[in-house]
């Protein structure tokens, strides 16, 4: 009875033991194998991660590229505007000073004297500060003109130069320092505008 009893306990420790391994086995397996889907995860994740800030990266820097060549064609805009208004404002100071004294005078002649039009309709508009001493030497030098119905009168925002209205103001010649200066801009402010977009090419 002892003997087969030793047995039994020997036995159940036996079977025990094995289990206890098996289970233990099994709790290792379990173990790793999700020890191994949390590092796989993790990898993933990392690597999902560095192409997002990758991502981000490249696109921060295309629009930081974007933003600056904006920046820079802002810039170019403005310089060229500022420095078409400049030459616009340097021409009419030129054309002013140029449109004084006997030489505007002269030029009213000319166009007064070249006129193939009738005079009836015609208006001679002078700057107000002008009037006077213009009006007297074209009077005389003018007279012919001035017979076949050639008014002259003042016109207020004409600093130096003329106009001539013809038809009751339907139709403008304009002679004024301002006029001149902005048909000349009209046509040379591209040129600058060019000159400025070559530069811009050439540091770009």
């Amino acid at each position: 009875m002892d003997v087969q009893l030793k047995e039994l306990i020997e036995k159940i420790k036996s079977e025990g033991l094995k289990t206890a391994e098996e289970q233990s086995a099994e709790i290792i397996r379990e173990a790793e194998k999700k020890a191994a889907e949390i590092v796989a995860k993790a990898e993933s994740e990392a690597s999902a991660m560095r192409e997002k800030v990758k991502n981000e990266a490249a696109q921060f820097e295309a629009s930081g590229k974007e933003a600056l060549l904006q920046a820079s064609r802002d810039l170019i805009i403005a310089t060229r505007k500022n420095l078409e208004k400049l030459f616009s404002k340097v021409l009419e100071e030129e054309i002013s000073a140029v449109l004084d004294g006997a030489f505007l005078e002269k030029v009213i002649l000319t166009v007064v004297g070249n006129w193939k039009e009738d005079f009836t309709d015609v208006s001679l508009l002078l700057p107000e500060d002008r009037i006077k001493e213009l009006e007297a030497a074209l009077r005389s030098k003018a007279a012919e003109a001035i017979k076949q119905g050639l008014d002259i009168n003042p016109v207020k925002g004409i600093k130096s130069g003329f106009r001539v209205s013809v038809r009751e103001g339907s139709v403008y010649y304009d002679f004024s320092a301002q006029g001149i200066s902005e048909i000349l801009s009209e046509l040379l402010n591209p040129q600058i505008a060019s000159i400025l977009q070559e530069a811009a090419a050439v540091e770009a």
